[in-house]
């Protein structure tokens, strides 16, 4: 019976409590505070993100770049083909040359919507970490391809501006774009 009377007496203690209303405000005042102040710090850690990494810049990149589709690089107009060994020798220029860029010319022959690439060579060339210079590509080159920091997958207008320059000598070439190992963005 004890324990029946010791439950009773803490009911009618607790209906003694007096309720104060403003305890439930001062509650709802304080979630939205933590909630605005969540906000505010999200919005602050986002904006410092973008305007100190061009993450804008590396999104973008992705939508327009794409990948290796075993030896072949596939677009929606045209493909291009690596044949023989130009495949492993690209992709082992891009392992050592990590800390700059590079240029290499791609040779081969296009036939119809397809491009086959049957080797390649490195011109002259001087290279940083976002830029490299280089002599030009044979005139018989079929794509200019350089390497990009990795993930900046966009052409600069620089970029731009030597094919255009480029397709005055041979209006089939094209410039690729290498920001990975395996993936690759194409003008033309």
């Amino acid at each position: 019976m004890d324990i029946l009377e010791d439950f009773e007496e803490l009911e009618r203690e607790q209906d003694k409590e007096v309720y104060d209303p403003s305890d439930k405000k001062k509650s709802r005042l304080r979630k939205v505070a933590i909630i605005i102040g969540g906000v505010i710090l999200s919005l602050l850690i986002v904006s410092l993100i973008v305007v100190s990494y061009p993450i804008s810049d590396i999104i973008k990149g992705q939508l327009e770049s794409i990948p290796w589709q075993g030896n072949k690089i596939i677009l929606e107009n045209f493909t291009i083909i690596f044949k023989g060994e130009t495949q492993r020798q690209l992709s082992g220029i891009y392992s050592r040359e990590q800390k700059v860029e590079f240029s290499a010319c791609l040779i081969g022959e296009k036939r119809e919507d397809r491009y086959l690439i049957s080797s390649l060579y490195l011109p002259e060339q001087t290279a940083v970490f976002n830029h490299v210079s280089f002599e030009p590509c044979h005139e018989d080159t079929l794509i200019m391809l350089h390497s990009h920091p990795y993930k900046s997958c966009l052409a600069s207008e620089t970029d731009l501006e030597t094919l255009r320059k480029s397709k005055d000598f041979n209006q089939n070439m094209l410039m690729v774009i290498m920001c990975e190992p395996d993936r690759f963005s194409v003008y033309g």
